[in-house]
């Protein structure tokens, strides 16, 4: 007698239903398979597991094979706000464009302004240079303008001023008075330069007066010469204060023509400074007298 001695499940004869074996097999197996299924879902893996039989014979019935559940991958985060691409451009406002309002359109930020910062030294050393500038040409307007006056002065005395004292050229003789066998006068000053020129004339100095030149015509007299009022070629002419630009102590000078009223001379340290001779043509007015060489 034969013994069946293969390991397995061992029914009684005739009891066997194949739809009945499986559904057992399948309920034995399934209990491993979806603990399996549990733990490989918790470690976020996507496993398919596979149950053991539970007998020691290998199950090739694909039906006892149960898949793993999915695991659904973590949704991405929600964004919040609106999204630029869905949210509609604002239409403009009927109301206010049917009355013909118009939107203003933005203010430009102003622009901030630099700061300076200033450096006391040098605006001192500024204000210093601009002071001494401006005190330079005031000094140079004034020196300008006193030179100006000087030669107006020195003009108005080429200018007939009133009218002359006679008409006609004079033929009197001088007298002769005292002589000097030098130069009395200051060198360089018109009283030198016009008894210079009477020496050079008539050959020697006249002398026996001194003083100013407007106190000349005085002296002469006393010292013998003929003074008259009426103008005469070798004579000196001497002026009185203010006359043609005369200074406060008068004036002389040698004529050297006579032309009617117009008395023409030559003098020293006037229009040419001091020690210089220079040449102009003055009209007879009162207030100038002739001192007659013999």
């Amino acid at each position: 007698m034969n013994i069946d001695t293969r390991p397995g499940r061992h029914r009684a004869p005739g009891g066997y239903s194949p739809f009945g074996e499986l559904k057992s097999i399948a309920r034995e197996s399934a209990q491993p398979a979806m603990k399996g299924a549990a733990v490989v879902a918790a470690a976020g893996g996507l496993v398919a597991t596979l149950s053991a039989p539970a007998s020691a014979e290998t199950i090739t019935d694909t039906s006892a094979v149960v898949a793993a559940p999915k695991v659904a991958a973590p949704k991405a985060a929600v964004a919040v706000g609106p999204d630029a691409a869905t949210v509609p451009a604002l239409a403009p406002a009927p109301a206010l464009s049917s009355i013909g309002y118009t939107a203003p359109a933005p203010k430009k930020a102003a622009k901030p302004k630099p700061l300076v910062i200033k450096d006391v030294v040098v605006e001192k050393d500024r204000k210093e240079a601009a002071a001494k500038k401006a005190a330079a040409e005031k000094a140079r307007k004034a020196a300008a303008a006193r030179d100006a006056a000087e030669r107006a002065s020195r003009d108005s005395s080429r200018t007939s001023l009133t009218t002359p004292t006679y008409t006609e050229k004079s033929t009197v003789n001088g007298t002769s008075g005292t002589k000097s066998s030098y130069n009395w006068a200051t060198a360089g000053q018109c009283t030198w330069g016009a008894l210079n020129k009477w020496y050079q004339s008539e050959g020697y100095y006249p002398g026996g007066w001194t003083g100013n030149a407007m106190e000349w015509a005085w002296g002469a007299a006393n010292a013998g010469y003929t003074v008259s009022g009426t103008p005469r070629t070798r004579s000196i002419l001497v002026m009185q204060p203010g006359v043609y630009g005369s200074s406060s102590v008068g004036h002389v000078a040698w004529v050297t023509a006579v032309n009617g009223n117009e008395v023409t001379i030559i003098e020293m340290n006037a229009l040419a400074g001091p020690y210089n001779y220079n040449t102009r043509t003055l009209t007879d007015i009162s207030g100038m007298k002739y001192i007659y060489a013999p």
